[in-house]
């Protein structure tokens, strides 16, 4: 897992590279700790830290930026070497689960993509709604359906909502491959329900463009599994967006 490492401005902290791989990091009246280069996103450090110029080279081969500010927080110069470790989602990830703030960080994120859907779908169809928020939207939408077809179009949403959940599992699987994170590991946060729930502006789109009293003798359930095969390799373009987006997102808060 990699992570990045703060060192207290408070400290008279001396860091020095041990054995090539790692920061020997150490201060009076504390016990000298190493960390591994290879495990390391980014060093902040205090500007009066003691660094040895083999333990700054070491970051800088290693690819591992050195922020350096002043006691008031405030960035005082970046050291970069020449090549760049970009951080993968799921260590983005863990970086969040540490954050107080983390669950507030996906809200955030959800939010603006929720927008930007709720805005294509509208866009794409040419339709208009007075308010842009989720229940007005939802409720657009619906009513639109029942008008097209004659039939309230909720237990075909709800049966492609389940079976688009799969997708997303599939997704998270690849993307980030650790369980832990998809459920809960941010507080209050549970990325397939909320990757789940994001598409399902998408799936009303792909319902509003399918011929109106097409599949309508199908159980939901069947015309749902019609639908995901027709629509998959779509949807799962969309969920990678999601993903790229809110790695994206993530890469560019927390640094």
């Amino acid at each position: 897992m990699i992570r990045p490492l703060y060192l207290e401005t408070s400290v008279e902290w001396t860091v020095a590279l041990d054995d090539g791989i790692a920061l020997s990091i150490s201060a009076p009246d504390r016990t000298r700790r190493l960390f591994p280069l290879a495990r390391l996103s980014r060093v902040v450090s205090p500007e009066k830290a003691k660094w040895t110029t083999p333990a700054l080279v070491g970051c800088l081969r290693h690819g591992v930026p050195v922020v350096f500010h002043d006691n008031k927080g405030d960035p005082v110069g970046w050291c970069f070497g020449g090549r760049r470790r970009e951080t993968t989602l799921s260590e983005l990830l863990w970086e969040v689960c540490d954050l107080d703030r983390g669950a507030d960080l996906i809200e955030d994120w959800r939010r603006a993509v929720e927008r930007r859907e709720i805005a294509g779908v509208f866009a794409v169809h040419g339709l208009y709604c007075r308010s842009m928020d989720p229940v007005s939207a939802r409720s657009t939408l619906c009513n639109r359906h029942y008008a097209r077809v004659g039939e309230r179009v909720r237990p075909r949403l709800k049966a492609l909502e389940r079976a688009v959940s799969g997708l997303v599992a599939e997704a998270l699987q690849s993307q980030i491959g650790e369980p832990i994170l998809v459920g809960h590991a941010i507080a209050g946060v549970h990325l397939g329900a909320l990757l789940t729930d994001l598409l399902e502006w998408q799936l009303h789109s792909i319902l509003l463009g399918i011929a109106a009293g097409t599949g309508l003798s199908d159980s939901p359930t069947y015309f749902a599994a019609a639908t995901l095969e027709r629509y998959g390799a779509n949807l799962h373009a969309t969920l990678g967006g999601f993903l790229g987006s809110l790695e994206r997102y993530l890469r560019g808060s927390l640094t």
